[in-house]
């Protein structure tokens, strides 16, 4: 089964992002932007999905189709091409721009409760509606995934 590489938003750019609330995938801020625009059906509640094995596996399985996973992966595992390396995690702690963000209490706080979050997408999606909160996202995207201008 060939999986959907495109962006559910634009048609246009291969997806990178998935709602943290419908799963619909998307490319960039802009087609989130986009996508909020319009009203989405969130998931389950995690502990309902915790404590309903037959959606676990319905999960596992949905996201082999998809091609994220493969069937012998450990469910701890996580895949390589999500993971930000070191020498960017380091640009964004070196970064003025980001460090002169964080000094605003809002966002701390914001950044705190996110932590602290027993939902995680749910709260992101939140959080994304705050314009100090997309500003430092944007931010932090620009570091960790520069353009490449062609």
């Amino acid at each position: 089964m060939t999986s959907i590489k495109k962006c559910e938003v634009c048609n246009e750019n291969d997806f990178k992002y998935k709602c943290p609330q419908c799963r619909i995938k998307y490319c960039s801020v802009k087609c989130y932007k986009q996508h909020k625009a319009e009203v989405c059906k969130p998931p389950l509640k995690i502990e309902e999905e915790k404590n309903n094995p037959v959606l676990e596996v319905q999960k596992k399985e949905s996201l082999e189709e998809e091609g994220e996973i493969t069937g012998d992966e450990s469910d701890d595992e996580t895949d390589t091409k999500d993971k930000v390396p070191i020498e960017l995690l380091q640009k964004l702690e070196q970064s003025s721009e980001i460090t002169k963000m964080l000094e605003n209490p809002h966002l701390r706080a914001m950044m705190e409760n996110l932590y602290n979050s027993d939902n995680c997408g749910l709260d992101v999606s939140h959080a994304m509606q705050e314009p100090i909160f997309t500003e430092f996202a944007d931010e932090c995207l620009k570091i960790v995934q520069p353009q490449k201008i062609d």
